[in-house]
């Protein structure tokens, strides 16, 4: 399975939605970002305020 640098590099360095899941794959989060890559690093590297952090989990 990639490591997670491997899988980021796969992102767009561009804007874009992304959605987030639980583990049933139900879309709890729908969110746009100026730079895609950079806001899903921010989901895995602890750079989280606490609404983020409790949808990251």
């Amino acid at each position: 399975m990639p490591q997670l640098k491997e899988k980021l590099a796969l992102v767009p360095a561009q804007p874009g939605c992304y959605l987030m899941k639980n583990k049933h794959g139900t879309i709890i989060y729908v969110g746009k970002a100026k730079l895609l890559r950079n806001r899903v690093r921010s989901y895995f590297t602890g750079s989280h305020d606490k609404k983020n952090a409790a949808i990251g989990q």
